[in-house]
Parts: C-alpha cells; structure tokens; sequence
C-alpha cells in the first residue's frame, strides 16, 4: 500500500509551549486511523501542520509523496472542530459553495450522504440541532474525493444515535483509494471502525500499532499505555 501521510520528526512550538516533539509517524491508504489521546495531547496541531493551516519549526511533512505545501491542500477534506458554516444557509448553500470551491466535490455523493444522515437540503444552518450541524459538516467533508479525510473530534458530545450514525457513514467512505484520519479522545465510541491506532501525549507519538493486533479492547489497551507514559 502507498504511503500517504509521513512525518519525519516534526516539532511545533508556541513560544515556550512545544504542541509536537519530534513526531514520527507513517500512513497507509486504505485504513482508518484513529489519533487517539487527552485533550491538549497535540491532535488538533498535528492535524493542522498536515493541513497546512500552520507551519511546523522542524521536521519534514510529505503528503502523498510531495513535501507538505499550500498545494498538497487538495488532496485533503479537513473537518474541523469548530462550526464554519453561516447561519444564514441552507444546507443546499453549503452544498452549492463546496461545489464551486472544490473540483473534486460529488454532488451524488452529497445526496446519497444527506439521505443517510437524515438530513433536509432546504433546512437552514441556524435551525439545526448541534447534532446535525456536525452531520451537515461530515457530509461536505466526505463528498469531496480525495486520498485523505481529517476529522478533527467529530463526534464531540453528541447523542449515541448520531454518534452511530456518523461513524458507520465514514466507514462506509473508506475504500483501498482512501485514508481517514480521526483524532479523538473517545476510545469506545470509535473502537469499532478503526484499523490502526496512533497514540499521542504532550505532543510526541507514543506509538503507533494495528488494533487487531493488540489482544485486548482498545481502551483497555490505551489505559495501560498512558498509566505508563
């Protein structure tokens, strides 16, 4: 499988505060990999130095076997963890304005994830329930086809019902073409769809593993890895 994300020792500082420590890490296509760890861990920051959105101080990134660049952007679909979206659209202007901003965006895909999520296009933005914002915001996020998805907390303090329905939607986006990225400090929610996990703490790696392959349940796993960290 070609690697589609690599970092190579790539640190990040805030003044005094280091986000990430000599960060290595090496992504497959084809996987749903879960960045795991506490909030302030380095999750949002190592997703954001992937995106671009900031600029690591060491270290080399390569997206897709290209060193990390305004341009690598497009072969990623970033979901934040912050809402963007105007109150004032409807769920169709959202679907209109990623259309014209992303070449690669499918509309078909759009209204087949709409249908799934349960969501009406001619709803505006400002009535949804927290909920369906954030299904709103995965629905644009995976419409677009490319190699590489970040979700960044997608599933945050939502409802168990959302929550299953999100995760077996990103499920059903991966294919051999893709990888997607979830960073998250809930273990037990995301358990059952990620095949490789990445553990990271006060801004370092800790490891990074095939859940398959450690015998136990993932929590209990992560559990005995942070007590010893």
């Amino acid at each position: 499988m070609a690697r589609v994300v690599e970092l190579q020792n790539v640190t990040k500082r805030y003044g005094k505060v280091t986000a990430l420590q000599n960060a290595n890490l090496s992504i497959e296509t084809g996987k749903i990999i879960g960045l795991l760890g506490p909030n302030g861990s380095g999750k949002t920051t190592l997703m954001k130095t992937i995106m671009r959105i900031i600029r690591e101080q060491e270290g080399k990134i390569l997206i897709n076997g290209y060193p990390a660049s305004y341009e690598t952007r497009k072969f990623i679909s970033f979901m934040p963890d912050r809402e963007f979206l105007y109150d004032s659209m409807k769920i169709e202007d959202a679907i209109k304005y990623y259309q014209e901003m992303f070449q690669d965006f499918d509309l078909n895909t759009a209204n087949e994830l709409c249908r799934l999520l349960g969501l009406n296009t001619s709803d505006y933005i400002n009535t949804l329930s927290k909920g369906n914002k954030e299904k709103a915001v995965l629905m644009l996020t995976l419409s677009r086809k490319v190699p590489i998805y970040l979700l960044d907390e997608p599933l945050g303090s939502l409802d168990p019902l959302i929550k299953h329905e999100m995760l077996t939607v990103i499920k059903r986006t991966i294919n051999s073409d893709n990888t997607i990225i979830i960073s998250t400090h809930l273990i037990k929610d995301t358990e059952e769809i990620i095949d490789e996990g990445v553990f990271i703490k006060n801004g370092s790696i800790i490891t990074q593993f095939d859940v398959k392959s450690i015998g136990k349940d993932l929590e209990s796993y992560y559990l005995e890895v942070f007590s010893n960290v």
